[in-house]
């Protein structure tokens, strides 16, 4: 079954501000991992979350996504996007 990807507000306007071109790779990543989530592709967790509450980081060329898994709800909550250098 497919997820529902959705994006917080902060990460949306991150989004928003990176070029149109990683923009729509990203936004395809996301969407190819919510249509199967057990195809792990450059998906790896995050250290140091709770282990309740853990997160997820999505690698698409040099930007990345950082994301929660609420299986529930089968929606993919996208936290934070942004280049590799001081990304967190």
């Amino acid at each position: 079954m497919a997820y529902e990807v959705m994006f917080t507000r902060s990460a949306e306007r991150s989004l928003a501000a990176l070029p149109r071109k990683a923009r729509l790779r990203i936004e395809a990543a996301l969407a190819g991992y919510a249509v199967d989530p057990q195809r792990r592709r450059d998906v790896r967790k995050v250290r140091g979350c709770p282990a309740d509450r853990p997160r997820y980081r999505l690698r698409v060329g040099v930007y990345r996504a950082t994301f929660r898994i609420i299986q529930d709800r089968l929606v993919v909550c996208v936290v934070a996007v942004g280049k590799k250098e001081g990304f967190e």
